[in-house]
């Protein structure tokens, strides 16, 4: 067991000298910080800004979880931390764009957030609500996140029809 968590290293005078190399390697699962993480669309999201509806948006999250949110409004990219109330203006050139994702690495974040105020984040039952003017441009933002459907009680597969046999028709 000790040899899984300790290198081995031989030293010019022939001694072996034993590093602990699996406390300092990085640990699997654990993504780099300057590695550019997935970000999948959230189906049936819904946006309005200033009340109407943006021609061209999409919004991401990189797991099940909608903390921080990429929403993309035609080509400018922000960066919504609604558990820290911030909102940051992401370079586009920084952002690589894939078949049903888009990689950006979370180092690029500007160290700046956009003035905003008026935040709203709320569980409004079958979506989860997010509001916030954005100062600068005197712009409401209005994005809401539906809840997945809770499908664990349902069966893996509808179950095969079956034809009923009338038992009570006379036979011929």
């Amino acid at each position: 067991m000790m040899g899984a968590m300790f290198g081995v290293t031989a030293l010019a005078d022939g001694a072996i000298a034993f590093t602990p190399s699996a406390a300092f390697a990085p640990r699997a699962g654990v993504p780099a910080k300057d590695k550019p993480l997935s970000w999948k669309p959230i189906e049936d999201a819904l946006l309005r800004v200033n009340d109407a509806p943006p021609k061209e948006w999409e919004v991401y999250r990189t797991g099940k979880k909608n903390e921080p949110l990429l929403l993309q409004i035609g080509n400018r990219f922000l960066l919504i931390e609604t558990h820290d109330r911030q909102v940051f203006e992401l370079d586009p050139s920084k952002i690589e764009r894939k078949t049903g994702e888009i990689l950006w690495s979370p180092a690029d974040r500007p160290a700046k957030p956009l003035a905003t105020s008026d935040w709203v984040a709320d569980d409004i039952g079958a979506a989860f609500v997010i509001k916030m003017k954005l100062e600068n441009e005197d712009a409401l933002v209005d994005l809401q996140l539906p809840h997945p459907q809770d499908v664990g009680s349902l069966p893996q597969q509808a179950p095969a029809r079956t034809r009923r046999r009338n038992n009570f028709a006379e036979e011929k």
